[in-house]
């Protein structure tokens, strides 16, 4: 069994989940030894227990790793593991990174570093949607990745709104591929797939949502965006999760304001009270990002471009990305020793690496680590 088909086969069995995982890859070399170890060996690691210990060694008897891949191929699912090369540099620095990604479509180094979450209720009303397709479509088109998590309300407007534009739109699942919810936006995810974006999710192929999942699908949707937008939530409200997720990650948080007397708008204006920015524009976003004229105009170069395998790389001039050269040269090859060699926090250094991956100034090796190409 290879790393990549034991990190699949973990991530496979019931209650294991990101956090264990990565435990238990600290305290083995490689992951497929962690199918290979007795129950007592697993069992003294911090984290792990008696009863997750049993269902590690049970693995042959609980997954099935010939049917989870065939059932991705036939219908045409791509998996990625926390191994692979092209994994998304902005979910290595999470704390708890899926260890897989399932996904059909197309997502790219780009959606990490120009992208915005846009999120609210379910139960929106006419005035969420609109403002949650506006704000998508207008940032969409101005060539910002939106992403969200294809749920009813909010989540569906903000996806319809970025495919009006022709623009990109990550959708992030609660639950397998195989098993959408909610199933009336089959539609809209095989738009989303078949168009500039894909759907994504960590579950495996089959797995049914739970009040668990969805929580655990925030995460991704925070980590995965530069900034999050709150468009209209009532006080107690699944993407106020999302919004205290992304300040954690250190992402911007917006958030609309609504009147003040409709308890949809709530959780929006207490967001406002504790220090997000309100916003009652797409410009707003644009301009504190700094995000103006991503898209490139008629004549212009695209800010992010994948050149062929026969150009070479332009000369850096930014001091900042010649020191993260200077300092992946001299031996500090991934995030946990570069911030600290670059004076650079996370949510600053992950956006940098990425570009100077697509520039070809970094090459990105398994195990979220760089090298000089």
């Amino acid at each position: 069994m290879t790393p990549r088909e034991a990190l699949i086969t973990l991530n496979l069995i019931p209650g294991l989940g990101s956090v264990r995982i990565q435990a238990l890859l600290e305290h083995f070399a490689a992951p497929e030894l962690i199918l290979e170890a007795p129950v007592e060996h697993l069992g003294r690691i911090p984290g792990i227990g008696s009863a997750t210990s049993r269902a590690i060694a049970s693995w042959r008897q609980c997954t099935s790793l010939d049917k989870e891949l065939s059932l991705a191929e036939a219908c045409g699912t791509r998996i990625t593991t926390l191994f692979d090369d092209d994994y998304p540099s902005a979910l290595r620095s999470m704390y708890d990174p899926p260890i897989v990604l399932y996904s059909r479509g197309q997502w790219n180094e780009q959606d990490g570093a120009a992208s915005i979450a846009i999120v609210g209720s379910r139960l929106a009303t006419h005035y969420g949607h609109q403002q949650a397709r506006r704000f998508a479509r207008e940032l969409a088109d101005t060539g910002i990745t939106v992403i969200s998590g294809l749920a009813r309300g909010i989540d569906s407007a903000a996806h319809l709104g970025a495919l009006e534009a022709r623009g990109r739109t990550l959708a992030i699942l609660g639950s397998g591929i195989n098993r959408l919810y909610p199933a009336e936006n089959r539609p809209l995810a095989d738009q989303i797939e078949n168009g500039s974006g894909a759907i994504v999710s960590e579950f495996p192929m089959d797995m049914q949502p739970s009040k668990s999942s969805f929580p655990m699908r925030n995460r991704i949707v925070a980590a995965w965006s530069r900034a999050t937008l709150v468009v209209e939530a009532p006080a107690r409200s699944g993407a106020l999760h999302t919004a205290h997720l992304a300040g954690e990650n250190n992402r911007t948080v917006y958030a609309i304001p609504g009147p003040i007397d409709r308890p949809q708008s709530q959780g929006c204006h207490d967001l406002i009270r504790d220090g997000a920015i309100l916003v009652t524009r797409p410009q707003d976003i644009l301009d504190d990002q700094r995000w103006n004229h991503l898209r490139p105009q008629p004549g212009e170069l695209p800010l992010f471009t994948h050149p062929a395998s026969e150009t070479t790389s332009l000369p850096l001039t930014d001091p900042l990305d010649l020191l993260i050269i200077d300092s992946v040269r001299i031996g500090n090859d991934g995030i946990d020793t570069l911030c600290p060699a670059t004076g650079l926090p996370a949510h600053e250094l992950t956006p940098r690496l990425a570009r100077l991956q697509i520039t070809r100034h970094l090459r990105a090796l398994p195990g979220g680590r760089f090298t000089l190409p």
